[in-house]
């Protein structure tokens, strides 16, 4: 048997986190990986026909996401993304082909959101003024309200304050199921609340994005794997867990598919919920983990031949597609065309289309924003479908995430399934991979 001080299993965002902290605390880790690659679901690769850094699925940072720039900080990649000096998101509606901009005043938070909202001209007059109703909720946000959000959806919380159809469809839903990854109707309020609270309070730059200008291996993966391995830990790729094992009551380590096994003093599970359940047989991390369902979601990845939109992002609102990524200008590729990639979340209506119907799809909506692009050809395309990208957090999902520290002893729970308090996010990842390693290290 080959001894090692702790073992975490999985080299997602949330195992390289844990690993990451560990290593800096002078900790042997020998973190494993069933695949050829580091960073679950969230890396890069190179398009092989482009050349072109492709992510698996294109991700918005937020400034509120304190523990993943804690994280880009520890690793040496903090200067790969650049954070707007005030929150700024362009709006285009398919429907009407109408163009709108969300800015933050220069006011101190929470008032530079709102009074930036109350500018938004895609929404009624009256509308922006029933906005306030949301702005006083989450000021009065209590643990007793927390219980009763747990089992509302974000649907039915959103009716409660008097947000109209029209507010839902041109606001709220777009932040919902981009952070929660799946309709308003499905997921809980709590988490919807919470990342509301992280964004619009504190820090008036918690609600500006954090911009990747690189793709997301050489900006979360690469310089951790590097510093894990200059710490004196083990990256093993290819090495798939089959089970973790339980003497006398507690985790000593790990069983390989290949029937090696692995010692530890500690044990980090940083899997996904889907898998979880198997490494974990009858245990009642492997039935919360057994009862959540996942959410898809698609990236449909487009070179045009010409220049076809200018701005880095946009929210499309009435398409189909629900995010259009400028690539080209965020991460200052050149050439005489541009490469974007439109983002559905909450996929699970668009997972059966051909590779051909969600390009069209693609093209149609950004045709209707963009007239640049009803001429433009395309020269190349790719459809990235993430079958389960995240869990998704409805009422029921809520109340049975399972806990980082697990009830074996020596065993340790991290990933964006687990209590973390937030959706299926990065920084939901990077804090669970924290707190697991903060457990190890408190012994």
């Amino acid at each position: 048997m080959t001894n090692s001080n702790v073992i975490v299993v999985g080299s997602g965002v949330a195992g390289l986190s844990a690993a990451v902290r560990l290593s800096l605390a002078g900790r042997h880790v020998t973190l494993v990986e069933r695949n050829q690659y580091l960073g679950g679901r969230t890396r890069s690769f190179k398009d092989e026909t482009t050349g072109d850094v492709v992510d698996n699925g294109q991700h918005l940072l937020m400034g509120c996401y304190h523990d993943t720039i804690e994280y880009l900080q520890l690793i040496g990649s903090r200067h790969l993304a650049i954070l707007q000096p005030s929150l700024h998101i362009d709006f285009a509606d398919v429907a009407t082909g109408q163009r709108s901009s969300l800015h933050a005043s220069g006011l101190p938070a929470p008032a530079h959101v709102f009074t930036g909202l109350l500018q938004l001209s895609s929404i009624p007059i009256a509308d922006r003024i029933r906005l306030v109703n949301v702005g006083i909720e989450l000021l009065r946000l209590s643990a007793r309200k927390e219980q009763l959000l747990r089992s509302l959806t974000v649907e039915e919380w959103l009716k409660k304050l008097g947000q109209s159809e029209k507010v839902r469809t041109y606001l709220w839903d777009v932040i919902a199921i981009g952070s929660l990854n799946d309709s308003p109707s499905n997921v809980s309020a709590l988490p919807f609340v919470r990342v509301l609270r992280s964004a619009f309070f504190g820090h008036r730059t918690n609600a500006s994005m954090l911009i990747p200008k690189v793709g997301l291996s050489e900006l979360l993966v690469d310089p951790a794997a590097r510093l894990i391995s200059e710490k004196g830990g083990q990256v093993r790729l290819g090495a798939a867990a089959k089970s973790v094992r339980i003497d006398n009551g507690r985790a000593t380590g790990i069983l390989l598919e290949s029937g090696e096994s692995l010692d530890a003093d500690d044990v980090i599970l940083a899997v996904p919920h889907f898998a979880a359940s198997s490494l974990l047989a009858d245990s009642e991390v492997s039935q919360k983990a057994s009862a959540l369902h996942s959410s898809p979601i698609i990236t449909v990845n487009l070179w045009f031949d010409r220049p076809v939109m200018e701005p880095e992002f946009v929210a499309l609102l009435n398409g189909r597609m629900q995010w259009a990524f400028n690539r080209s200008k965020m991460l200052h590729t050149g050439g005489s065309g541009q490469y974007i990639a439109c983002v559905i979340s909450g996929a699970g209506s668009y997972v059966d289309f051909e590779k051909d119907q969600l390009v069209k799809v693609a093209v149609d909506d950004l045709s209707a924003v963009f007239p640049a692009a009803r001429a433009a050809v395309v020269r190349h395309s790719l459809v990235l479908k993430e079958m389960r990208a995240t869990f998704s957090p409805t009422p029921a999902a809520e109340k049975i995430r399972t806990s980082i520290a697990s009830r074996i002893p020596h065993l340790h729970i991290a990933g964006d399934w687990t209590n973390t308090g937030l959706p299926a996010t990065i920084e939901g990842a990077v804090m669970s991979g924290r707190k697991a390693a903060e457990g190890v290290i408190a012994g």
